[in-house]
């Protein structure tokens, strides 16, 4: 019976040593090719236990099938009109065909990083080579086209990459974009003296506009001070014609104009408020006086101007304004 339980013991580790060998796992993150005699088969992607040949009949390699993320080194790019940008680049990739990546990468992922950088290097370069350098650093929007160089670069690592190795690039961008310190003053003086100019030449237009639009205010100015002096003239041509046909009239009263003028002066001294101490034996104030009152009265009453009746004795005369 001990030799029946070692026999069985034995066979069972051998069964499990021919499964171990015979077997292998493929997991959902994971791509895997069976190797006969050393030449890679089909993909095997869907997760689970799979079967193969032992060793050295069937071998397998397992690659991971999520996207891996590879970071650019830092480079000097020329472009086209000879000025130098350091760019920075990263590539999202992961591994679409793993027999022709394993066919050209049989040491391992590694050498398949190594390859796919030399190939975005050597794109890069000649991407960059036919760009102007407005068209990666520029104050105006207009002339900027770096997500238009992302593309192209994509679609050119993108094509060489999946018919050369089996490699998928996902996406492709800058990352970091700058320039060498030996350009970087001499780029910058540029921009300077070109934006100088283009806010010089904003100047001289505003000016000339403004001096337009002064000269445009001033000639609608003097026509309308033309026009409203013209009708001012009219106004006091026509006043002094009606003027001269009262003075008409009252050249056969001489005495009313004399009174009328003295009281026309009398109203304006006394248009404000004031206290005055006048004489009334002068003109005009000699209207205060009772005995030029009655004067004035006589000679209008004798040319047969009607007059109201004299202030009755006792009685403070009123002066002409006081109404």
């Amino acid at each position: 019976m001990k030799n029946f339980g070692t026999i069985l013991a034995a066979v069972f580790l051998a069964f499990v040593l021919l499964l171990y060998m015979c077997t292998f796992q493929v997991r959902f993150t994971e791509v895997a090719i069976r190797k006969t005699w050393g030449t890679p088969g089909d993909a095997l992607r869907e997760p689970g236990l799979k079967f193969k040949w032992p060793s050295p009949i069937q071998t397998v390699v397992v690659y991971d099938k999520r996207i891996r993320i590879l970071e650019d080194r830092t480079e000097e790019t020329r472009t086209v009109d000879g000025k130098n940008l350091l760019l920075t680049t990263f590539t999202l990739w992961r591994i679409a065909d793993p027999s022709r990546f394993h066919t050209n990468f049989p040491e391992g992922v590694e050498d398949g990083e190594k390859k796919l950088r030399t190939t975005i290097v050597t794109n890069k370069q000649a991407v960059v080579g036919q760009r102007e350098f407005s068209e990666f650093v520029s104050t105006d929007p207009e002339k900027r086209r770096i997500r238009e160089v992302e593309q192209e670069l994509l679609a050119t690592i993108r094509k060489d990459a999946l018919t050369e190795y089996g490699i998928e690039v996902v996406d492709f961008g800058i990352k970091k974009l700058g320039l060498p310190e030996s350009v970087t003053t001499a780029i910058f003086d540029s921009m300077k003296s070109h934006e100088e100019a283009k806010a010089a030449r904003y100047t001289a237009e505003g000016e000339a506009r403004a001096s337009d639009i002064v000269a445009t205010a001033k000639a609608a100015r003097d026509r309308i001070m033309a026009a409203a002096q013209q009708e001012a003239d009219e106004i006091v041509a026509e006043a002094q014609e009606l003027v001269g046909e009262y003075y008409k009239e009252f050249m056969e009263y001489p005495e009313l104009r004399m009174f009328l003028d003295r009281l026309d002066s009398i109203a304006r001294g006394l248009q404000k408020r004031a206290t005055i101490i006048f004489d009334t034996s002068e003109t005009p104030w000699n209207l205060f006086n009772p005995e030029a009152r009655q004067h004035f009265r006589g000679q209008l009453q004798a040319e047969g101007v009607a007059v109201p009746p004299a202030t009755p004795a006792g009685e403070t005369a009123k002066s002409p304004m006081a109404d």
